[in-house]
């Protein structure tokens, strides 16, 4: 049997709003597709990240201190990390963690912190938070997307990178900006919650995808089209209850 490896960053530190639901996600779609999947856990800072035996890297939100921590913990290895993204492996940066991956992190107190550089934005923490239903459709795929926000940053993207074009919700850096999260490649950050991947199963189902098929796994059987219908009521039950608010 075919594995998926995931790598789940920091679990106990970036352990905002209930998304370790996004590890279950995966796990349970990739055994719907035929694989067995194993969930590795990076629990320090310090500790060691084998990306060699990774496919998906999962880092979930935490709070935006954390990312100067990410950022330090991620420099250390930063050729592994050059060669896990060139050769195809999947990052999915939710929540303000995804500021990790960008190029200049900014706080309320003046000061900044440089990012990996790997996504085109900077991100600067906000003095208040948005909280809203967050609709949009990847740009990729065309997939509808559903979730929450909680935002305690905004994003200012260089070009046109978005993960998304914003339906209903809080774009990147306001209301009137209709673009949500960033790309590139297989590496995607999103400010969605839900978790998303619980709410959205069909983007776990492309992220295992593009997981394995960066090393050479193909056609995989996917999951029967029933078996998302739940999530796909709910989508629209929240995109007929936005309508409402939107016309009041």
């Amino acid at each position: 049997m075919n594995k998926l490896n995931i790598t789940w960053c920091w679990p106990d530190i970036l352990n905002l709003h209930g998304d370790r639901g996004n590890v279950m996600a995966l796990v349970r779609i990739a055994e719907k597709m035929g694989l067995e999947a194993e969930v590795h856990k990076v629990v320090n800072f310090g500790d060691e990240i084998d990306l060699d035996n990774t496919d998906i890297l999962l880092l979930n939100p935490g709070e935006f201190k954390s990312c100067e921590y990410i950022v330090n913990a991620f420099s250390r290895i930063k050729e592994d990390l050059d060669d896990y993204i060139y050769r195809g492996g999947v990052i999915l940066a939710v929540g303000t963690t995804g500021a990790s991956f960008g190029k200049t992190i900014r706080k309320l107190d003046g000061t900044a912190v440089t990012g990996l550089g790997y996504l085109d934005m900077e991100c600067q923490e906000r003095d208040s938070i948005v909280g809203d239903d967050l609709i949009c459709k990847m740009r990729e795929t065309g997939f509808d997307l559903n979730g929450s926000q909680i935002q305690v940053m905004d994003t200012f993207l260089n070009g046109d990178v978005a993960l998304g074009d914003v339906e209903y919700g809080y774009g990147n850096c306001s209301y009137e900006d209709r673009r949500e999260g960033a790309r590139t490649e297989n590496l995607i950050f999103t400010n969605m919650l839900g978790p998303v991947l619980v709410k959205n199963p069909w983007l776990a189902q492309e992220l295992i995808l593009l997981a394995m098929s960066s090393k050479g796994v193909m056609n995989l059987p996917k999951p029967d089209e029933g078996e998302f219908e739940l999530e796909r009521k709910s989508l629209e039950c929240v995109r007929r209850y936005n309508q409402t608010k939107q016309n009041k």
